[in-house]
């Protein structure tokens, strides 16, 4: 659903990481309305993977995920060697939760259902201050 290496170079490019193919699909067609270039993939190990040789400038993962979950994903994005600021997305909302995933590295936590003009106002704050990051 979209290729970053064929991105300009200063194209804002996002990973996103979910198993439900509809949600997928709603990040893919928000995000794209304000000029990002999106790769979606299903599950944490694919994005995992994605992010090991592409780069991008942020990562929205969901919670829950086959083979590695959100947090998990979170934990292992801060061990590369560059990092990106990333979002988590749970129908989960509870403080230990948010503190978990604070600890993991999300710079926040989105509620479902997701708020579409929440998620792309986050989206464009990190675009514009990406290097005060």
């Amino acid at each position: 659903m979209g290729d970053p290496g064929r991105a300009a170079e200063n194209t804002f490019r996002v990973l996103v990481a979910d198993d439900n193919h509809e949600i997928c699909e709603l990040l893919f067609e928000a995000l794209s309305s304000i000029d990002c270039a999106v790769t979606c993939v299903g599950d944490g190990l694919e994005a995992l993977a994605s992010l090991e040789t592409e780069p991008y400038h942020l990562l929205i993962t969901d919670y829950h995920m086959p083979r590695l979950n959100g947090l998990a994903l979170l934990r292992r994005v801060q061990a590369l060697s560059c990092p990106v600021p990333a979002m988590l997305i749970t129908g989960q909302i509870s403080s230990d939760v948010i503190e978990e995933a604070k600890q993991a590295g999300a710079i926040s936590v989105i509620p479902k259902p997701i708020a579409i003009p929440l998620v792309l106002s986050l989206v464009e704050f990190i675009r514009d201050h990406r290097f005060a990051l």
